[in-house]
């Protein structure tokens, strides 16, 4: 029998390797063939495109999973490069159709999102699923062009999510929190807690008022119930914590020097020696304003880490023009040089302008205090979270004591002379969505008329923009959070020179 050599062995074993890891069925080029369809796929989801465009979407998913099944047969390169242009095209034809319907559908979407968040999926998966089939006979019609049809049928899938929302609530939280209470009940736990008790009948009581009275806005009444809940397994809990101290004869030391015990765990966390010498609130506030300096310091190197990535795009651009130059003055092609020469001169330019905005965004930083905004940038633009203005609930009025904050702003905006503007409202979710919608927009249309009466602004480069309680940065379930949700938004994007890489023009 003819022997083999180790070498050939090795070669072959090295050449399958090879194949399986790039060949034409590997992983590395399957990622690569697959790329633009996966990143057309993930945007359209995040449009919410399976929602607001299903017929589209539906035959982008059939395109992406046939050309899955026949890249899984080994089929042919030519039918799968097919079938994945065809769901790139129908990806993209879906997220352009959500522009529409994201408007026309606003309405059923707060009212879907409220639902899902009530877990009416799980809990009332009937209404759910009419809820889901009239939404999508909505998305359907207005996909064809019958706009008046699918206004209708949003109409009722609005009302069919909110009934789900409602039902699920009453089956879930509510039925929860009664279940709870009888059992707490049963074990006496009133005797050692009474007051937490108290406070969640309390709640269950006040939930079962608010869905009788308003079941359009079940946002408080889905908080009560969970509250209500809540509160009773922690009645429940420090029932067990009584037992546990009264058998081991607890004195209030040790129960004082045993509390502060996670406190002090989580200031050694973030570096912070606390000392509860003068209680807990001191080490408390220490943390809190230590989490508070992490998140903007985060949020700030995350706008760093993006110039960096443009200033670094820059360069390998104007590394590139330099190429070109080379080539086109060895191939005396003087006009090919000169366009090199003015996109070159357009990478510095907006290199020149990053830098000029990043030391505009250190001055602003320093013209507000951290109770009257929050200053950092997403990408190119530069946010100032005005958190240091309050209205009164349901009001749009500005109050005398925010005027010296709106004169910094303007301060502030004063830096980005030839920048537009956007000033947006928010509010937290406590009221109708509609009626959050026009509160948030008065509110922003408040602040302009302020800054365009009392200080010199181009009104032309300023727009304002209302969006309700869809874009909150807190838990709507905190009164904590609910102010901060309350807040104005002012989005300074500067304008940076258009780059055409490439181009001939």
């Amino acid at each position: 029998m003819k022997k083999i050599s180790l070498k050939k062995i090795v070669g072959a074993l090295f050449a399958l390797m090879t194949f399986s890891t790039f060949g034409l069925y590997g992983q590395e080029f399957q990622a690569s063939l697959f790329n633009e369809a996966n990143q057309s796929m993930r945007i359209a989801r995040q449009a919410q495109a399976d929602v607001l465009s299903p017929r589209a979407f539906g035959e982008a998913i059939e395109a992406y999973n046939d050309a899955k099944e026949k890249y899984n047969e080994e089929g042919e390169l030519s039918e799968i490069k097919e079938k994945l242009a065809k769901a790139n095209g129908k990806f993209k034809e879906s997220t352009e159709n959500t522009k529409v319907g994201a408007v026309m559908f606003s309405s059923a979407l707060s009212a879907r999102v409220d639902a899902r968040n009530a877990e009416a999926n799980r809990f009332v998966s009937e209404m759910w699923v009419d809820a889901e089939e009239q939404m999508k006979d909505a998305a359907e019609d207005l996909e064809k062009g019958n706009a008046d049809k699918a206004k209708e049928k949003s109409v009722e899938a609005t009302k069919l999510y909110r009934n789900a929302e409602l039902e699920s609530i009453k089956a879930n939280y509510l039925t929860n929190a009664k279940r709870l209470l009888e059992t707490a009940d049963k074990n006496k736990v009133y005797k050692v807690a009474p007051k937490t008790i108290g406070e969640s009948k309390a709640l269950v009581s006040k939930a079962e008022k608010e869905l009788l009275e308003n079941r359009y806005d079940t946002d408080d009444a889905r908080y009560m119930a969970k509250e209500a809940e809540y509160q009773a397994l922690l009645a429940m809990h420090i029932s067990k914590e009584e037992k546990i101290y009264d058998d081991k004869d607890f004195e209030t030391e040790d129960f004082l020097l045993m509390s502060y015990k996670p406190i002090a765990t989580i200031g050694e966390s973030l570096n912070i020696h606390s000392r509860f010498d003068k209680g807990v609130d001191v080490p408390v506030s220490e943390i809190t304003n230590r989490i508070a300096s992490d998140q903007l310091r985060i949020a700030n190197l995350e706008s760093s880490l993006f110039n960096y990535k443009v200033t670094n795009e820059s360069l390998r651009g104007m590394l590139n023009e330099q190429q070109n130059m080379l080539a086109s003055v060895k191939g005396k092609q003087s006009d090919e040089a000169l366009k090199a020469q003015k996109r070159q001169d357009a990478l510095q330019s907006r290199m020149d302008r990053m830098d000029e905005v990043n030391l505009k965004f250190e001055q602003v930083q320093q013209i507000f205090n951290k109770e009257e905004a929050e200053v950092f940038r997403q990408k190119d633009d530069v946010i100032i979270r005005m958190i240091g203005i309050n209205f009164d609930v349901g009001k749009s009025q500005i109050k005398q004591e925010d005027y010296a904050k709106l004169t910094k702003l303007q301060k502030a905006m004063d830096l980005f002379k030839d920048a537009n503007i956007v000033i947006e409202g928010h509010t937290d979710s406590q009221g109708g969505d509609e009626l959050n919608l026009k509160l948030s927009q008065e509110r922003s249309d408040a602040v302009l008329s302020y800054l365009n009466a009392n200080t010199s602004i181009n009104k032309a480069r300023f727009s304002t923009r209302g969006f309700g309680e869809s874009r909150p940065v807190a838990n709507n379930e905190t009164l904590g959070g609910r102010k901060l949700n309350r807040r104005i938004d002012i989005v300074i994007k500067p304008n940076f020179p258009e780059i055409l890489l490439g181009s001939n023009k």
